[in-house]
């Protein structure tokens, strides 16, 4: 069963969200729904060209594929002119339309001030309910959340040089492997994920220079990627992020496209598109893929039905027409949180 947190005040709600997103959050708009739906971090609008495609996405988000019943808007910056009107627009936006929700409470956090725009209060974060927040969020076997996004990046920076010394005659193997030997190698790498997930005892370098080896084959990469649920994707996130820090840079891409499959199966949305954002140009079909499911909100749910109904076709096909390269990429970041309670809203009813 799913976690539920009951969120009584502003105070924990601000605290709340660093756990739900995994590091603290700046320059950024928190869309965080009560009662169901996918919550999201965007970047805040700098231009009126990136207002449009902000409030485009949300209009897509939270009033076409996932309504829901109430919604809490939470700008973080120090920039007051940009919180406040990016908060505004997109709340007007959304309580104008005849299927939106009710929005509130409707926040500007500074560092540890918030104001609450629709009733004019403000206030600071009490350090004992954040305190009390964290305390929830451990008990739950939650990891505390990192500084910053870019801290999510860094920490898949390792140190390769043991596994590439294994890497040319793990790569010559997989080379002269036929059919079959391919075949009994996938094997091999499921029985070895599945030992993984039993002892948690992380590969050695001859190993992970084996795994990296035959990863990029269709095969192999649909034994690991099937064994992922949504139950076990903590576990193979610790496999592949240290797969992803030792691995060298020529056979990198395929293990980070796994990881970001894990993370966005966990509820990592900000992790899995860091995790793209380290792919190179030549990204595998299974990067774009997971970019298609991160940018429409698709629930992890949907995605690990249609794996285990081999009716993953309709999604592999928009995945195809994708033709954005990283830095054109939406800034849309879809999390899956425990379930959240929320407090009285400050908005009127619609």
């Amino acid at each position: 069963m799913k976690n539920t947190l009951t969120i009584r005040s502003h105070d924990e709600l601000i605290s709340h969200i660093p756990h739900m997103l995994g590091f603290q959050p700046e320059a950024s708009m928190i869309c965080l729904p009560f009662g169901g739906g996918p919550t999201s971090r965007l970047d805040l609008p700098d231009s009126p060209e990136s207002m449009r495609l902000f409030l485009q996405q949300m209009r897509d988000v939270y009033l076409g594929r996932h309504p829901t019943r109430r919604l809490a808007l939470v700008a973080f910056g120090e920039d007051s002119r940009t919180c406040l009107e990016a908060l505004a627009t997109l709340g007007e936006t959304l309580v104008n339309h005849d299927r939106g929700p009710e929005v509130g409470p409707m926040l500007w956090v500074n560092g540890e001030e918030w104001f609450d725009v629709l009733t004019g209060t403000s206030g600071t974060v009490d350090p004992s309910v954040r305190a009390g927040i964290d305390a929830e969020y451990a008990l739950m076997g939650r990891v505390m959340p990192t500084g910053r996004r870019e801290d999510l990046a860094a920490a898949l920076q390792g140190d390769p040089t043991a596994v590439a010394e294994h890497l040319p005659a793990a790569e010559a193997r997989v080379r002269d492997m036929d059919l079959a030997a391919l075949q009994a190698e996938a094997g091999w790498l499921g029985e070895r994920l599945d030992q993984f997930g039993h002892d948690r005892d992380y590969l050695s370098d001859s190993d992970a220079a084996r795994v990296l080896a035959v990863i990029h084959d269709g095969g192999a990469r649909n034994v690991a990627q099937m064994r992922m649920t949504r139950e076990n994707a903590p576990v193979f996130t610790e496999l592949w992020h240290d797969l992803v820090r030792r691995a060298p840079v020529e056979v990198r891409d395929t293990a980070v496209a796994m990881l970001a499959l894990s993370s966005y199966l966990q509820g990592k949305g900000a992790q899995a598109w860091v995790a793209l954002d380290q792919i190179s140009e030549a990204r595998p079909p299974l990067a774009d893929l997971i970019a298609t499911a991160l940018e429409q909100a698709i629930d992890p749910r949907e995605w690990e039905r249609a794996m285990h109904q081999a009716a993953s076709g309709a999604l592999m096909q928009q995945a195809a027409l994708r033709d954005t390269n990283p830095a054109e990429r939406p800034t849309h970041e879809a999390h899956d949180a425990p379930g959240v309670d929320g407090p009285e809203s400050s908005a009127p009813g619609r």
